[in-house]
């Protein structure tokens, strides 16, 4: 039966033949589209590591004039006077790394006896309470840590997991990053850029690290509200900003719809290209229906014989179908050839899993609607009864 299938189908080379190519194009584009959106959709559901419910962001601006110990005792005061404001549950400044701000700093050393990068996060001693941070390990460093031999960091559960995943714990250990720093505590994880955001190895170093001589300050703040009165704190918080810092360049921002606008980037491109695909997709449909039902109405006498010899309904949809998926086969093939490509030459920096799951994903695809195309003018065809059939030829 096969051998017949495929003659017949090389005689109807010009119309399979396009039905191959709209079939290789659908498979390229779904693989597409499903690897990247099975690889931000595993990026998506890993947790970001801390609240940014009922929070606000704030910069402000310090003046420059002021000595490293009026500095000090400002930023101590607006800390103070901040988290005593009705409504406020907790309150951290922070340097120039916020949360879904978009900037990056990072930091590497290759005095551990291997090559260490990370990311960099400059927070003072309220940061962890401010943020809900969930601990592995450990705890958050404090005031008193500074005046020990060694500064404190906090790492998270990735730098541990890429750079020391044999040891069972890496609390109290000394370890070369800008110097010796001691490790007080590991986070579970803090993606701070975006929920689609890649757990990268990250370092919290503290004020000290980031403003030795008291010149630069911390100019922004994480505020935590209480529920539902996150709006109504706005106005006395900016009051009480540009008293403190005799300073209008206030700035706040709900974080919130600041990590909406993060995502932005990732979302838009994955709607579009998942529009374009379910317009493509549809096109093939209409086209498979068109394809078929011109072919079953030019074999007519065909199945008309057929049935007169004793093929049953179920053969007659059987052969159509399979004449169908035999196309389809030839297109996926050549189009999987293509596609395991990308993983095996490291086209693009995504593991590889997520392109394997893609061509599985745009074959199931495209078979199940060539299958559900190719019922309805099958059944039909199956339906027509012989003696009319022939009669008409």
């Amino acid at each position: 039966m096969l051998s017949h299938l495929l003659k017949l189908m090389w005689n109807k080379r010009r119309a399979n033949g396009l039905i191959f190519l709209e079939i290789l194009l659908a498979f390229v584009v779904l693989f597409g589209v499903y690897a990247f959106g099975f690889y931000n959709l595993d990026r998506y559901s890993s947790p970001l590591g801390f609240s940014y419910a009922n929070s606000l962001g704030v910069r402000v601006d310090i003046a420059d004039d002021l000595d490293s110990l009026a500095s000090i005792e400002l930023q101590r005061r607006m800390v103070r006077e901040v988290g005593a404001l009705p409504g406020v549950a907790s309150v951290s400044m922070l340097g120039p790394i916020n949360p879904f701000g978009g900037n990056t700093w990072r930091t590497g050393s290759d005095d551990n006896g291997f090559d260490l990068n990370t990311m960099m996060v400059f927070a003072d001693e309220h940061f962890a309470e401010t943020m809900e941070l969930k601990f592995r390990q450990g705890r958050w460093f404090t005031v008193a840590d500074g005046a020990g031999k060694y500064d404190p960091i906090v790492v998270n559960g990735k730098f541990i997991d890429q750079y020391y995943p044999d040891r069972e714990s890496m609390l109290d250990s000394v370890i070369q990053i800008n110097g010796e720093k001691k490790i007080v505590g590991v986070v579970e994880d803090y993606k701070y850029h975006s929920n689609f955001a890649e757990n990268m190895p990250l370092t919290f170093f503290t004020q000290q690290e980031y403003n030795p001589d008291g010149t630069d300050p911390f100019e922004q703040l994480v505020i935590r509200a209480e529920p539902g009165r996150t709006a109504e704190i706005e106005e006395p918080l900016y009051n009480l900003l540009t008293d403190l810092t005799k300073n209008t360049d206030v700035v706040i921002w709900n974080m919130a719809q600041d990590r909406i606008k993060a995502n932005r980037p990732v979302v838009i491109p994955l709607i579009i290209l998942i529009s374009i695909s379910a317009f493509l997709l549809i096109n093939i449909a209409l086209g498979l229906f068109g394809v078929l039902f011109t072919q079953i109405s030019h074999r007519r006498a065909e199945i008309g014989l057929r049935k007169a010899m004793g093929a049953t309904p179920v053969e007659i949809t059987t052969q159509f179908v399979l004449e169908i998926l035999i196309v389809t086969a030839a297109g996926l093939l050549l189009g999987t050839f293509f596609a395991v490509q990308v993983p095996l030459l490291e086209l693009l920096p995504i593991p590889d899993r997520f392109f394997y799951l893609g061509i599985v994903a745009a074959i199931v695809t495209i078979v199940l609607i060539v299958v559900l195309c190719a019922l309805i003018p099958s059944r039909q065809a199956a339906r027509l009864h012989p003696a009319l059939v022939l009669h008409e030829e």
